[in-house]
């Protein structure tokens, strides 16, 4: 589905793209731009929106066919900035001012018969419209850059819970990188220790991509602390360090056992708070790999003991919240980054993480089961977050 996504957004681009490009060169035409600066004008939109993501695929066909053991990446500070950061201004500005573009093309086509100025007129918003995304976008992004919400939950199980709650620190998508570094790490995992948490709970994604980070992941990782440990689900990206998917994971985990995070792949593991029995199921549940029916089926079937249930996943989708509603008490998910870019869509924006699931961010109820989606801390693809502030999420479980 992933795929699925990138080919229609790239198609879109293309259509999107050509349409902006020709409404703003014949803008800067109808205002007595010479032909030069307009060429010039018309080739930098092309690189802006194109350059990265043909460079991109074309350094991942070329790698593949040589045989490479890691694929190419484009994350570094200098590629970001040259190339992705660009890349994604460029896209979100052309997205957010086409429906604008499109409203001001039906204004002109109803007025050019009868006010004379109106070619004039259409080109100086044309100019507004998109002068005003190139503005709003990279501030809005430079504003919130960094931005982690610490968001407290208490979640009562039993009416009147006479023992103090178990608590709960929960957080997903560290992507270490030369963006979200181990400095980073550890400052954010120090609000998570000063806490005092019972339980440290990952929804996965530790790195971003390549092997460089793993170790550095794991060293930070090793500073949390509580009372019963950390444990974690495997991410997508845990998948991305090399073209061998397995060779992936399996480094990933030793280096996360070796700083004392079990990584947990479709088990329950059992909790003792206050003499009530807490379990919880990791659930192996990402892009690269989905657990079928049976396995999901078999693994809500163990926790039917528990006092409170609790399932943790990567990827929560629509068809997996299906599975677990009123089956378990609480849901914890993750993968979205509250939707990382979250354009603006006429007046709004709007998370396009709507487009794979209903659980982008934050608390949902479905029947008695609860979910917590957490919004994450880093980056995927673009080290880019618009309008989507990252977050960890603290639980206080009043059993």
């Amino acid at each position: 589905m992933f795929f699925v996504f990138v080919i229609a957004g790239l198609a879109l681009l293309v259509v999107c793209g050509l349409y902006v490009r020709r409404r703003l060169t014949g803008a800067l035409t109808q205002l007595g731009v010479g032909a030069r600066p307009v060429r010039v004008v018309r080739w930098v939109m092309v690189w802006l929106l194109y350059g990265y993501p043909v460079l991109l695929i074309g350094a991942i066909a070329g790698s593949r066919l040589l045989g490479q053991a890691t694929l190419p990446r484009f994350d570094g500070l200098i590629a970001s900035w040259l190339l992705g950061i660009p890349f994604i201004l460029a896209v979100l500005v052309v997205f957010q001012a086409v429906p604008w573009l499109l409203a001001v093309d039906l204004a002109y086509l109803a007025t050019r018969r009868r006010i004379a100025s109106a070619p004039r007129v259409r080109a100086l918003v044309v100019l507004a419209v998109l002068g005003v995304f190139a503005l709003y976008t990279p501030i809005r992004i430079l504003a919130e850059r960094g931005d982690v919400r610490i968001r407290h939950h208490t979640i009562t199980a039993t009416p009147s819970p006479a023992a103090p709650p178990f608590r709960i620190a929960y957080f997903a998508d560290l992507q270490q990188d030369v963006h979200t570094d181990g400095d980073r790490a550890r400052e954010l995992f120090a609000v998570i220790n000063a806490w005092q948490p019972d339980v440290v709970l990952s929804g996965g994604d530790w790195i971003n991509t390549g092997p460089d980070y793993i170790d550095a992941a794991a060293a930070a990782a090793s500073t949390l602390h509580s009372r019963l440990g950390t444990f974690s689900v495997r991410g997508d990206h845990e998948h991305f360090a090399y073209v061998d998917r397995n060779r992936s994971v399996a480094e990933v985990e030793r280096a996360m056992r070796a700083a004392h995070v079990d990584m947990v792949d479709n088990e329950v593991r059992w909790f003792e708070h206050a003499g009530k029995r807490i379990g919880v199921a990791f659930l192996n549940y990402n892009y690269i790999h989905r657990s079928d029916r049976e396995t999901i089926t078999a693994l809500v079937a163990q926790l039917a003991p528990a006092d409170y249930s609790i399932v943790i996943t990567h990827q929560l989708d629509n068809k997996l919240a299906a599975l677990l509603e009123d089956k378990v008490d609480l849901v914890l998910g993750a993968h979205t980054h509250g939707g990382q870019v979250n354009p603006v869509v006429g007046i709004c924006h709007v998370p396009l993480a709507r487009l794979e699931t209903d659980f982008i961010d934050g608390r949902y109820q479905l029947g008695r089961t609860t979910v917590l989606v957490t919004a994450g801390i880093g980056y995927s693809i673009v080290p880019v977050r618009y309008a989507a502030p990252g977050s960890i999420e603290l639980i206080e479980l009043a059993l």
